[in-house]
């Protein structure tokens, strides 16, 4: 493993020098290690397993309605461009014979998106995700993000923002979210 990440350090050195950089001078020096942490970091959900749903349990005469998690703060990577996804992404479910804890909901959210992504397939993935794994009757869930590939290039407009949505089962609330802000 070492020797694969000394070759990789070496690969953005090389990046570093075909963009016009000079990956010897002092700023520099380290920033191939520090660019291969930071995409670790933006893929743990690639090699970290799922968090574990820790679930409460319901006295069997209570049928809660939907829950609503909104505007979750997630990052991701587009699979097109390895450049930064930032997203809110917000969750209604009707809970089946047990109620899951509030932070795991949060932290399922995050592992999933810890990945490179297309949006549109990641909301149907996440819904199906939540559904199976929270034991819900039914999902619904929107996620809102500004990609940094049409923010800083390409269309380069910083006003974007998109927005898809997943259903799954009867229920009949979409949550809603607010979109990052970069104003």
């Amino acid at each position: 493993m070492h020797d694969e990440v000394l070759r990789l350090e070496e690969s953005i050195r090389l990046l570093l020098k075909y963009l016009g950089e000079d990956a010897e001078r002092p700023d520099l020096r380290d920033t191939p290690r520090r660019f291969l942490q930071a995409m670790s970091e933006l893929t743990r959900g690639l090699r970290e397993p799922a968090p574990e749903i820790v679930f409460f349990s319901l006295d069997g005469k209570e049928r809660p309605g939907p829950v609503m998690i909104e505007d979750i703060s997630a990052a991701s990577l587009c699979e097109h461009h390895l450049l930064p996804i930032i997203m809110r992404v917000s969750v209604a479910y009707v809970p089946g014979d047990r109620v899951p804890g509030l932070s795991k909901v949060i932290r399922l959210v995050r592992w999933a998106a810890a990945r490179p992504i297309l949006q549109e397939r990641f909301t149907e993935w996440l819904a199906d995700l939540l559904a199976e794994r929270l034991g819900a009757r039914s999902v619904s869930v929107r996620v809102c993000g500004i990609h940094m590939c049409a923010f800083l290039r390409g269309v380069v407009d910083e006003h974007h923002k998109m927005i898809t949505q997943a259903k799954r089962g009867e229920i009949d609330i979409m949550p809603g979210c607010k979109c990052p802000a970069f104003r």
